[in-house]
């Protein structure tokens, strides 16, 4: 460890420029080196990417800590493998432990590896959307648009993409902290069953049944015992 912090050391001091005169501070956003509010606001102005500005929708009838874990996938804010490296933090191995085919990254976790895409591919027909596919996270937080299920499963469709994302990620870290086998069936039950006691509580549909919710047809069955409840038959 000490042997690399000296040849970084020692590879700065070779690369640095020496010039006749005192040692002075020079602010690098302007170009005299002189320090001004006016110059941190314009860097601050610069640094923003007007043309890739991602609002994330969250679900409204989940946790916001969910939320939140979906919403920093899809920044790629979650440790794997990949973002260590780039922070400089040793890691063993760059592979993905659940698949050990390519580099983990946080779009290979959710969307590429071999046990994300088997989820993905039961979820499909659970909810009776198209076969899903994705090459990043954002691609998957945004299929709920395009499927052609009605405004009402859309939603609930959704909120299960964001709970399917971090049900994945806590398996991973599970399977790689704890030594815990992959078990594909545990991760559907534990999204199926996750969802379902959220969405029954946090919803209007309290009449909602768990078979009615594995088999997707929950909005017809709790709509037609509202309608009953409602008219007294």
């Amino acid at each position: 460890m000490e042997l690399e912090e000296w040849e970084n050391c020692f590879w700065l001091m070779n690369t640095a420029v020496w010039v006749n005169g005192s040692d002075r501070w020079i602010w690098l956003g302007d170009k005299e080196g002189r320090f001004s509010v006016k110059s941190v606001k314009k860097l601050i102005v610069n640094a923003k990417d007007s043309g890739d500005n991602y609002i994330m929708k969250w679900s409204k009838w989940i946790p916001n800590k969910w939320n939140i874990r979906a919403w920093r996938a899809e920044m790629d804010r979650l440790p794997t493998r990949r973002v260590l490296e780039r922070r400089n933090i040793r890691v063993t191995d760059s592979v993905c432990p659940l698949c050990d085919s390519e580099v983990e990254t946080v779009d290979h976790i959710m969307t590429g590896c071999g046990v994300s895409t088997m989820v993905w591919e039961h979820i499909s027909r659970w909810c009776n959307v198209p076969p899903i596919f994705g090459f990043s996270v954002r691609d998957i937080l945004e299929l709920h648009k395009s499927t052609n299920i009605g405004a009402n499963k859309k939603e609930v469709f959704h909120g299960i993409i964001i709970i399917a994302l971090w049900k994945i990620w806590k398996a991973r870290n599970e399977h790689v902290f704890e030594g815990k086998e992959i078990n594909l069936f545990e991760i559907i039950g534990d999204i199926k069953a996750s969802g379902f006691l959220w969405y029954k509580y946090s919803s209007k549909f309290r009449s909602l049944v768990w078979s009615n919710w594995c088999n997707f047809d929950f909005i017809i069955s709790c709509n037609s015992l509202l309608f009953v409840a409602a008219s007294g038959l």
